[in-house]
C-alpha cells in the first residue's frame, strides 16, 4: 500500500511538473515571435508624450514624418523629425530600455517638427515596456503610462 501511494504522488507531481513548464515554454516562445513581429518592419510615429505631465500628446502632420526601425541585433534607429537618430537597446519579455539616442544636427525649419523630435529623443529614454496594441507598437514608461505610439509604415 504504501509503495502505491509513493508511485502515486510521484506521478502526479511529475504530471504537474511537466503542464508547467510546457506552459512556460509557451509563454517565452509566444513573447520571443510578438518581440520579432516588431524587429521584421519599419514603424511611423502616431503620437508621442511630451512629458509625463502632459496628457496632449503631439502628433506629426505632413510633411513630418517621424519613423523607427528595430533590428534583431538590438539597435534602433530612424527619423525623429527632422533629423536621424540611431541608438541601441535591449529587450526582455514585455521589458524595453532604449539607450541614449545619437542624433544628426540638422537645422529644422519647422517648429512642430522641431517639437516632435525633441518630444520623441526624450521620450526613448524613459521607456521601460512595450506592447502590441491593435497592430500599434506602444512604448510605455515604467508606470504602463503610453509615451510613444508607432503605426506599421506604409510599405
Amino acid at each position: 500500500m504504501y509503495r502505491v501511494k509513493n508511485t502515486t504522488i510521484s506521478l502526479v507531481f511529475l504530471a504537474g511538473l511537466t503542464a508547467l513548464s510546457a506552459c512556460k515554454t509557451t509563454s517565452n516562445a509566444n513573447m520571443d515571435d510578438t518581440w520579432s513581429n516588431v524587429t521584421a518592419q519599419q514603424w511611423q510615429l502616431v503620437q508621442v508624450t511630451q512629458s509625463k505631465n502632459n496628457s496632449n500628446p503631439l502628433v506629426p502632420t505632413p510633411p513630418v514624418m517621424a519613423t523607427a526601425q528595430f533590428s534583431p541585433a538590438g539597435t534602433v534607429s530612424g527619423n525623429a523629425g527632422c533629423n536621424q537618430y540611431s541608438g541601441s537597446y535591449t529587450q526582455a519579455g514585455t521589458s524595453l530600455d532604449v539607450l541614449q539616442l545619437a542624433t544628426t544636427r540638422k537645422m529644422c525649419l519647422d517648429e512642430h517638427a522641431m517639437k516632435i523630435e525633441d518630444a520623441l529623443t526624450g521620450a526613448f529614454v524613459l521607456v521601460d515596456q512595450w506592447d502590441l496594441v491593435n497592430g500599434h507598437l506602444v512604448l510605455n514608461d515604467q508606470d504602463g503610462d503610453k509615451l510613444i505610439e508607432f503605426a506599421p509604415a506604409a510599405p
